[in-house]
């Protein structure tokens, strides 16, 4: 059992805790949305064969992430359960990052293998920080509010991140490349490792675990886990969510670098472009902040799904051929998909006191572990079908498209995306947690701990 958490953490805390987001979105924000394009116009893969890649590592680093929340829910150190984690996996993880970038002198199926192999190497070396990681936020504080206004911390970092990756990567690859686009991503991740390296050091400094109180919590077994999870329906319910809302709008994310350079003929805005969505998180996150602690969080996710259906029902209505045009309407699409990620991470803590109060068992490492598998292997699902489904309409790297190929990339972008978006909709009506019943449940837990001693 951890002592009392306060519901107020300092500023300085937070702020010290979710920095590590902006050390984990610089390698995150880079493989989502460059990787898949390096593999296709830089290193010289096919779309299915790069889908294929990007889906078999995720889903190898999927299964890993369970088994590193048991583990780390296992560790007991002076320094706490979590924290050495980060400090002593950030190396690994930057020089995994570079390999990940390095194309060797090598073509077939070797290169296939080698870019296969360095892949599932740095997510299981980017598992071994993050799990941990986000693990602590069940720990800092049990409050809902607060964890509302860490996850918007979190995803101002997180946008801060993704605005470096947009802004610096091109740059970076034209200057350090010299001319070789595949060397100077290689040199634009070194950098980029570097930041993120010299970051975890002082996230592990300035944030501080809750002292626990010897033997008084269980170490589970697996069986156990699963015991304490199985009734737990919030958390299921948004996986279940997360998972068919993640598969689908993949797509769209994936298509943004492709559809400005073959749709647009204009390569170089999609630089501007991805900018400008980054830029706009750091206004859209607040309001969604505001927005999970007036609404409630179920009803900011619906509101989220509402938003991006009818963004791409005017997609699908209108032709835009100017990149000016794509970068407002990403920056709208921006809007909701924010609403997402927000919401989603602000639930998660919240599932392990739902779990916690219908089974007395407390499994936050666990939770959060299998979390991140079933997200990273939709990810990695959502991979794969894009790459076959870009190969399916015709795509060839580097050469004019024709205009089905055109055509179809565009109904990829709109059609898979709705059709996840309205599924996770209807499956967040069944989500047990409204607004307030969350602090009902956290009164209640701390009656019944109350009640325990006075039993005995």
């Amino acid at each position: 059992m951890i002592a009392p958490r306060p519901h107020q953490l300092t500023t300085a805390r937070k702020i010290g805790f979710t920095l590590g987001d902006y050390a984990s979105n610089l390698y995150w924000q880079s493989v989502s949305i460059f990787l898949l394009f390096f593999y296709t116009d830089a290193v010289g893969l096919s779309a299915a064969t790069a889908g294929l890649i990007y889906m078999i590592a995720s889903i190898v680093d999927a299964l890993a992430d369970p088994v590193m929340g048991s583990v780390a829910d296992r560790t007991r150190t002076r320094h706490g359960r979590y924290r050495p984690y980060i400090l002593f996996g950030c190396v690994p993880l930057g020089l995994s990052f570079v390999l990940l970038y390095w194309r060797p002198p090598i073509e077939g199926l070797w290169l296939a293998v080698w870019m296969m192999m360095t892949h599932i190497v740095f997510r299981l070396a980017y598992t071994v920080v993050t799990i941990p990681y986000t693990s602590l936020n069940a720990r800092l504080t049990e409050s809902s509010d607060e964890r509302s206004t860490i996850a918007g911390y979190r995803m101002i970092f997180g946008v801060l991140a993704a605005l470096t990756i947009a802004f610096f990567t091109y740059p970076l690859i034209g200057l350090l490349g010299k001319g070789n686009v595949a060397n100077g991503y290689t040199y634009a991740a070194a950098v980029f490792a570097v930041i993120a390296t010299a970051i975890y050091p002082l996230v592990y400094r300035i944030t501080r675990e809750p002292e626990e109180v010897p033997g008084d919590e269980p170490r589970l077994t697996l069986a156990g886990y699963w015991r304490g999870l199985a009734p737990n329906r919030a958390f299921w319910v948004l996986v279940i969510a997360t998972v068919v809302a993640s598969i689908c709008t993949f797509a769209l994310g994936k298509s943004i670098l492709y559809y400005f350079k073959y749709y647009l003929h204009d390569e170089a805005a999609v630089r501007m472009a991805l900018t400008a969505m980054a830029l706009s998180g750091l206004v859209i996150i607040p309001g969604w902040v505001w927005a999970t602690k007036y609404i409630g969080k179920r009803t900011a996710w619906l509101i989220a799904v509402v938003w991006n259906l009818a963004l791409l029902a005017i997609f699908a209505a209108f032709d835009f051929t100017t990149a000016r045009a794509m970068t407002w309407w990403l920056v709208a699409w921006s809007v909701g998909s924010l609403g997402f990620s927000l919401t989603f991470w602000s639930m998660v803590p919240d599932t392990v006191e739902y779990g916690e109060w219908k089974t007395g068992a407390r499994t936050e490492s666990f939770i959060f572990g299998l979390f991140q598998f079933f997200l990273k292997a939709a990810l990695g699902l959502g991979a794969g079908l894009f790459g076959w489904m870009l190969s399916g309409v015709g795509y060839v790297a580097n050469a004019a498209q024709t205009p089905q190929t055109l055509i179809g990339l565009k109904h990829i972008m709109i059609y898979l995306p709705a059709a996840g978006l309205v599924c996770a909709g209807v499956t967040m009506l069944f989500y047990p947690l409204r607004r307030g019943s969350h602090e009902a449940i956290l009164e209640d837990i701390a009656a019944r701990i109350t009640v325990a001693p006075e039993a005995l």
